[in-house]
């Protein structure tokens, strides 16, 4: 096992991934750094330690690591774009799936798929792969059974079924699975959020239309809630079983959004420089309330 030197840079990014009540976090290669360390804390980061590193550069993907819940068996999808599994204790990964063997699978012909983006486990622990797709109105996510890869995503709406879909996100909940798509291109383009309690059975939110803008930043909460915000700078929740509830514009330098426990309540969380400030949002509000600043203090210059 090569230990995680507190020498080595973390500047070419982080990928994190919840598992139960703790949180394993990735260091993507930059600078000299050639294999991704790993660390994982169970009490809220009061303490770390290494878990065996992956010999490969992390994708840069939001879910290009996935931790299965209670066991910690892990995915990790890779910068070449394949996706290695690592056994609980294992020090050792191998590999789970390539974008060419699951493209040649009947599930992958039938998406037309190109790449690999997002990893999870489903509620049952079975992996759960996800990318784009060329084939119109099929949605690219993949789990393994009966021998190959077996398509899992869900089925999108008859006004929907000749766009392309990009998985944008897909990542664990409480409540079981949460994926966000993007259907169509271009001005016409929408988003849409769906959610799975067994990996199978899948609800859609109606379509949210992103008016030629594309999406820069999601979060999830409690209940499944997934929070966006675009290029333009909107802001958004969507629940199972409801429709999009647009946000009042975001306060300047918001970089992401934290659903609240109930309703349409939000965090917002805005950056500047060493700086965070914290908005929140209550339902039927029109405006945002400063309730923290924190100063941040960031050594500048640092590479590590």
């Amino acid at each position: 096992m090569r230990p995680r030197d507190d020498t080595e840079p973390d500047n070419g990014g982080l990928v994190l991934a919840g598992s139960g009540q703790g949180l394993v976090t990735g260091f993507r290669p930059s600078q000299d750094l050639t294999y991704s360390p790993l660390i994982q804390t169970s009490d809220g980061g009061q303490a770390w330690s290494a878990l065996n590193p992956l010999d490969a550069a992390l994708a840069s993907t939001p879910d290009a690591l996935a931790v299965k819940p209670g066991s910690g068996e892990m995915i990790a999808l890779l910068d070449g774009g394949g996706a290695e599994e690592a056994a609980p204790g294992s020090t050792t990964w191998s590999t789970l799936a390539s974008p060419a063997v699951l493209a040649a699978t009947p599930a992958g012909r039938g998406c037309g798929l190109p790449a690999l983006t997002a990893a999870t486990f489903t509620p049952a622990g079975i992996p759960m792969l996800a990318g784009p797709c060329t084939r119109p109105g099929t949605v690219g996510i993949f789990t393994p059974g009966y021998g190959t890869w077996q398509a899992a995503g869900p089925s999108l709406p008859a006004a929907l079924s000749g766009q392309d879909v990009t998985v944008n996100r897909l990542t664990r909940t409480v409540l079981g699975v949460t994926a966000l798509l993007t259907a169509g291109t271009g001005p016409g383009a929408s988003l849409l959020a769906a959610w799975s309690a067994d990996g199978r059975h899948w609800i859609l939110s109606p379509p949210f239309p992103l008016h030629g803008a594309a999406l820069t930043s999601a979060s999830f909460g409690s209940g499944g809630r997934a929070a966006i915000i675009t290029t333009t700078g909107r802001g958004a929740i969507a629940s199972a079983g409801s429709s999009w509830l647009p946000l009042p514009p975001l306060p300047p330098g918001t970089a992401a959004l934290a659903p609240g426990p109930g309703g349409g309540t939000a965090d917002a969380l805005a950056v500047d420089r060493g700086t965070l400030t914290v908005w929140q949002y209550a339902p039927g509000g029109t405006t945002w309330a400063k309730i923290q600043v924190i100063s941040v203090p960031i050594p500048y210059g640092s590479s590590s």
